[in-house]
């Protein structure tokens, strides 16, 4: 009897260690698969990031920013080169089942539709401009597009109207003395969400302007992307950067801020 326990005992203890073998074979198993998934996850984030660096340094995101109408509701990414390569379509330099959409932040335009003509007499202002509905909101910069259409003064500037203060601004023009106008310094407490909250744009100096669009700078507001639809579920990772743009002329416009979102490519998962 003494002799049958033990046997029953030597098996119980060998089923038990091929039981914990198994376990951490499987526990191994995966750890390792999941842990090269999340590797190859960073390595698609990480071409991400170049993807970006590439566009940048080859002027795309300024092309796009120029190009982009006061209607436009995503950024062109048209499988086209003929228009200088300008397109933001990343998938073309990502690995294969992988896409990437850009976000291009300061890519809204808020049309001018009511006074827009500054006048170089005594209104020297256009009528009130409603901007987006602002996100974020706080201490906000604004652009501003403006013609110069009469020189009395030598020394053309414009300036910003709000709550009634006046915030100068400096001014960035083409050959055409078309010009983009950016306040020197942040309006303070922007509000959030208030359509119903307008600027006017003033000229210092009498001279004459026809104001075509302006735009806060920074808010996720004014911020337009390169894919129409995402795919719910299979999204895997993210990543922003701030650039330098400039103007045609090849002056420094200003910093804007573009983010991507990489996902896996096929059906989508409801």
């Amino acid at each position: 009897m003494k002799c049958k326990k033990g046997i029953i005992f030597a098996l119980d203890g060998a089923i038990a260690i091929s039981v914990v073998l198994i376990m951490l074979i499987n526990t191994t198993y995966y750890f390792t698969t999941t842990s090269q998934e999340s590797l190859s996850q960073s390595q698609v984030i990480k071409r991400g990031y170049d993807v970006i660096a590439l566009f940048e340094e080859a002027g795309r995101f300024d092309y796009a920013l120029r190009s982009i109408d006061t209607d436009a509701n995503f950024v062109d990414n048209a499988d086209d080169y003929a228009t200088d390569g300008a397109q933001l379509i990343a998938s073309h330099y990502l690995p294969n089942g992988y896409n990437m959409s850009i976000e291009l932040y300061d890519a809204v335009k808020t049309e001018c539709f009511s006074s827009c003509n500054i006048p170089n007499g005594p209104d020297k202002y256009t009528g009130p401009i409603t901007q987006e509905e602002l996100i974020n909101g706080g201490d906000v910069y604004v652009q501003v597009n403006a013609t110069l259409v009469s020189d009395t003064s030598g020394n053309p500037s414009l300036s910003v109207i709000f709550n009634p203060n006046f915030y100068p601004m400096t001014a960035i023009c083409d050959e055409g003395e078309t010009c983009i106008y950016t306040t020197k310094i942040p309006i303070p407490d922007f509000p959030i969400g208030q359509s119903s909250t307008q600027i006017r744009v003033n000229t210092d100096n009498n001279d004459e302007f026809d104001v075509h669009w302006i735009r806060i700078l920074d808010d996720p507001a004014y911020m337009l992307s390169s894919e129409r639809t995402i795919p719910r579920g299979q999204f895997i990772g993210s990543g922003e950067r701030w650039y330098a743009a400039f103007g045609s002329n090849g002056h420094f416009e200003g910093m804007h801020k573009v983010r991507f979102k990489v996902w896996i490519e096929g059906d989508s998962i409801e």
